[in-house]
């Protein structure tokens, strides 16, 4: 049992924008463990905090199958408090990503303790960290690098879903499925 993600994943072009991001904030100082770590850009759907990744990985494969590809718009560089040490790029909150994120939670709606709180429909707010857990005296620094480092908006596709185990200093993923496939 380890901590896991739900997440979705973003065309190589896109996804490499948001690596030179992360490679600048890296060399000012204002990076993350779980950035540094192998993790790769994403936008998270769930967390378990205690989950066996094979319980889920059939229906996941299944509901990739069901979904294409869509548009992704990162219009915003925005912080869940200074508290959060998170600095994170907003995509628009369109009707593709409202509908796979409630379709995916009927889906697994009947698992016990299927994600934590601020990741359930009416209260997720997307978003792709660009730091996490930085100290408060830093995240001003941290989104006036990000502002004049990132062209906005970043327009892109999500391509895949799949499922990030994590702890305090890694990011591993488990498995990915391309949607509509």
């Amino acid at each position: 049992m380890m901590a896991c993600d739900i997440c979705l994943f973003l065309d190589s072009e896109t996804e490499s924008a948001i690596r030179r991001a992360w490679c600048i904030l890296r060399t000012r100082g204002l990076s993350s463990p779980l950035l540094r770590s192998g993790g790769k850009p994403h936008l998270t759907l769930a967390i378990w905090e205690d989950l066996d990744p094979e319980f889920i990985l059939d229906d996941l494969a299944d509901f990739a199958k069901t979904h294409r590809v869509f548009p992704v718009t990162f219009s915003s560089i925005a912080t869940f408090g200074p508290e959060s040490g998170t600095v994170f790029l907003g995509p628009v909150f369109t009707p593709s990503l409202i509908i796979v994120h409630d379709q995916l939670y009927r889906i697994f709606k009947e698992m016990k303790d299927f994600s934590e709180g601020h990741y359930r429909p009416g209260s997720w707010v997307p978003h792709c960290s660009l730091t996490l857990g930085l100290p408060p005296a830093d995240l001003p620094e941290a989104i006036n690098t990000c502002m004049e480092i990132i062209n906005l908006p970043i327009r892109g596709w999500i391509r895949e879903i799949g499922l990030l185990t994590f702890d305090r200093e890694s990011v591993h993923s488990i498995r990915s499925y391309k949607l509509g496939e």
